[in-house]
């Protein structure tokens, strides 16, 4: 029996296809778990009609960087020095975090991200935890489990482990391993090399904290590398299949470097700029050559999974380290959430824009409301006037999996109460 069709019709439609094609009034049909048709809306059809009209279609966003168990240190890491946050204030929260705690957090933080818009991830920390939570919630994901010198033998293991039961084929696999070691200060290079060599046998994609803090570039500068982009490539982990998270203090020379290489920059701009008072240099790494897409980081970070926000804050503070109001236009940061985030996790043949033959992972964003009228630059709306909160349906693989902004396929009071409970032990924690 053939895929039941489906079509969505909205007041716009956002391709974000390499035109940046724009259907007023919009539709698109989807047939399965692929998109077969967009467009206007036709004229009669005897599919089932979903009328989303007072709302604009969009791809799907794409998170190039998150933590999903870190949900429940939201509001405890607040207005820490430079330098102490890792060590000082997340290291005694994670010690008291049980692993039973694991799933309902990253339960709860998947939650939040769909009801954002979000329908892709790339997460890491312990995949048993992860991987289970991500299947349940119906996201698009790359998960890694995060490698370390003190623990490497276990780590890769485990990494192993995951790569045999999902595979790191995005197209054979909603839920899909790639490799994450966890950064250059607590990689050595034998474990570096390994993490190369498992990338080259097995296809994955490596997921990796790059130029974070100052204390990671000094520790790496005490290795006798030149910086931690420098130290990457000698042991061959630059190039289109490596995302490199933040590049917050990256020199001139390492950014043409990593750019050079076309290395992934995930860019998570209120995580550098809360934790770090930093800007990473993004737009000499785009001139380089470095493909950027945006990231949330972790609620603990940032305090929140919106990539809306993402795309505002990232345009702002990007024109004032730029000194130029016009640097990262509109459009750009809305690819960055979008195909261009998709082409970082190198999944934009099956997601990232709406064209035919594509995954229907896309959003409705609702376009009557008082922030967000008049209703002039749907590209500038979105980007600087739109809030997660926003989005009232969100699709993966074709399947509603939020509707008038509530999740459908998940138990929204369960998943909240699970997760506060793990949270509550952690509240009297705060450094």
């Amino acid at each position: 029996m053939s895929p039941s069709r489906i079509v969505l019709l909205a007041d716009q439609v956002l391709t974000l296809d390499a035109a940046a094609t724009i259907h007023t009034p919009g539709a698109i049909t989807i047939e399965g778990a692929e998109i077969h048709a967009v467009g206007p809306p036709p004229e009669r059809t005897a599919d089932e009609v979903v009328d989303l009209r007072g709302s604009v279609l969009l791809p799907g966003l794409v998170n190039t960087h998150t933590h999903t168990p870190m949900w429940v240190f939201r509001g405890l890491t607040e207005d820490v020095p430079r330098g102490e946050w890792l060590a000082g204030r997340l290291g005694p929260l994670e010690r008291r975090f049980r692993p039973e705690d694991l799933r309902p957090a990253a339960l709860a933080s998947c939650l939040e991200l769909l009801q954002n818009g979000v329908t892709t991830i790339a997460d890491r920390g312990h995949v048993d935890a992860l991987a289970t939570a991500v299947e349940a919630s119906g996201l698009r994901a790359v998960v890694g489990h995060s490698l370390f010198d003190r623990t490497a033998e276990a780590d890769l293991a485990l990494a192993e482990r995951l790569i045999e039961r999902v595979g790191t084929d995005p197209a054979r696999s909603r839920v899909w391993a790639g490799l994450a070691p966890h950064a250059t200060d607590t990689c050595g290079p034998a474990l570096l090399r390994r993490v190369r060599q498992l990338a080259d046998r097995t296809g994955a994609r490596v997921f990796v904290h790059v130029a974070q803090s100052q204390e990671e570039v000094a520790t790496v500068a005490a290795r006798g590398a030149a910086g931690c982009a420098s130290y990457l490539d000698a042991l061959g982990l630059l190039g289109p299949d490596v995302v490199a998270a933040h590049a917050t203090y990256l020199s001139d020379a390492e950014a043409d470097l990593l750019g050079r290489r076309r290395t992934v920059v995930a860019h998570c701009p209120s995580s550098n700029a809360k934790l770090e008072g930093r800007v990473a240099p993004i737009a000499r790494l785009r001139r380089a050559g470095a493909i950027v897409g945006l990231g949330t980081d972790a609620a603990a970070c940032n305090n929140g999974m919106d990539l809306f926000e993402e795309m505002k804050i990232a345009g702002l503070l990007n024109k004032v380290a730029a000194d130029d109001p016009a640097a990262l236009p509109a459009l750009d940061l809305l690819r960055m959430a979008t195909s261009e985030a998709a082409r970082a996790l190198g999944i934009d043949h099956l997601v990232g824009s709406l064209e035919p033959g594509k995954r229907a992972d896309l959003i409705a964003v609702r376009t009557r409301s008082p922030r967000l009228l008049p209703w002039h630059d749907p590209v500038a709306n979105l980007v600087y006037s739109a809030r997660g909160s926003d989005v009232v349906a969100v699709f993966v693989d074709g399947r509603l999996l939020v509707r008038g902004g509530q999740a459908m396929h998940l138990d929204t009071e369960r998943v909240l109460a699970d997760a506060a409970q793990a949270a509550e032990r952690l509240a009297d924690v705060r450094g």
